[in-house]
């Protein structure tokens, strides 16, 4: 028996409306409407296949030259940035403070010359940072913000920043609330969205029975996560030879690493749609369920293990990571123990001879094993237990001007 790094956050009851779904998909409704309406009532929102195909038209209808910057938090996925280039555009990394996860706003000044068009601001771990400082400084240089809300979902009505250019939300498989893809977009100016609409209107429409065999495959993923199936599992994996890790992330993997415009540009299906509609309805639960849980892992790491966003006081706790100097025999001994820990899910972002050390500490986080359903009991030994056997290390960076709120 051995707890899985993260666990599906959806109900087979979720999973039993997704197959009805499928079969019969809904007919004669606008569902990218019915999701958009209940997401904003400004009418500013967006439904997309995913985050990524959201920025990608963001992109499309800015049309900046080839050569112009974008400034990315120095760690996020590695699709992000990857999509800038398609675009012909430099990016530009922004470290962040490794004990923090915020990002330098100080370095963000720095960042900025006289091609930079626009400054991507992440959220990290399911905690929601403080963005007015680097609001302000956007908006005194008069460049374009994205907030990547995608790690940190917290309900209906939260939806970003109202200054942000755009602000990007995700229900990928592994996220709050999942429907097993989709995103939602909310994009400030009307002409940007008008133009995005147009080009999002040309795009063929994920087919039904793709989704269909998502939801299969992730129905038999949930029935693996359970600790007795998924302990097997990994020890017939590691028997034949499979790296534990990179067979997970891949079996995972929201978006294929292959042709990946042809993949995001595209509508998604009104099964997907309507599953994340449902998921919306449920408001706020998603995010309450994990509060009580999540303080309590807190509470049982004791104040010498370096937990970055511990500080934060708007947290989802989506991902719990710990700063280890002995990050691989950590992950071995609590495996022993019973957890099954993971790591390396980010990437720093590159530029042309550009550093970012704080983002490169951070990428190198241990994720704890978290699920609202585990027994408290367990959640108080794992802490326990990581407090016994993190051997601690601080990092010499100096704490970054940003806060975290």
């Amino acid at each position: 028996m051995i707890w899985p790094c993260k666990r599906f956050d959806f109900s087979w009851s979720d999973w039993l409306f997704a197959i009805r779904r499928c079969l019969k998909p809904p007919r004669g409704q606008d569902m990218a409407a019915r999701v958009e309406s209940l997401w904003s009532v400004e009418g500013d929102a967006m439904a997309c296949l995913t985050v990524r195909s959201a920025f990608d038209l963001f992109l499309r209808a800015k049309r900046w030259r080839p050569g112009d910057e974008i400034i990315f938090t120095a760690l996020t996925v590695p699709d992000m940035p990857r999509i800038a280039r398609e675009h012909g555009l430099r990016v530009v990394p922004l470290d962040i403070d490794p004990r923090t996860a915020a990002w330098d706003v100080d370095a963000l000044e720095r960042c900025i010359g006289p091609r930079t068009r626009a400054v991507v601001l992440t959220h990290l771990f399911g905690a929601r940072l403080d963005v007015e400082p680097a609001m302000a400084v956007a908006r005194r240089h008069g460049i374009a913000v994205v907030e990547d809300c995608a790690q940190a979902y917290r309900g209906p009505g939260r939806n970003g920043h109202p200054a942000a250019d755009l602000a990007l939300f995700s229900f990928g498989p592994m996220k709050i609330a999942t429907s097993l893809g989709g995103a939602v977009a909310r994009v400030r100016q009307p002409e940007v969205r008008l133009g995005m609409a147009a080009f999002l209107q040309q795009y063929p429409m994920q087919s039904t029975g793709e989704f269909t065999r998502r939801v299969l495959l992730y129905g038999l993923l949930k029935a693996a996560s359970s600790p007795t199936v998924y302990g097997a599992l990994v020890f017939l994996a590691e028997l034949v030879g499979l790296h534990r890790e990179r067979w997970i992330h891949g079996l995972t993997r929201n978006v294929p690493g292959h042709d990946l415009l042809g993949h995001i540009r595209r509508r998604p299906c009104a099964a997907l749609l309507s599953l994340l509609e449902r998921r919306l309805r449920e408001g706020d639960a998603p995010v309450a369920r994990r509060t009580a849980p999540g303080e309590l892992l807190f509470r049982a790491l004791g104040g010498e293990v370096q937990v970055p966003t511990r500080g934060s006081v708007a947290h989802a706790y989506w991902i719990i990571p710990v700063l280890a100097a002995n990050r691989d025999e950590l992950k071995v001994s609590l495996r022993r123990h019973g957890f099954d820990p993971m790591s390396e899910r980010l990437s720093v972002v590159r530029g042309e001879g550009m550093e970012a050390p704080g983002a490169g500490r951070l990428s190198e986080s241990v994720y704890l094993p978290f699920d609202p359903g585990m027994p408290a009991a367990e959640l108080e030994r794992l802490g326990a237990l990581v407090t016994r056997l993190a051997a601690v290390d601080r990092p010499r960076e100096a704490t970054v001007s940003s806060s975290v709120s």
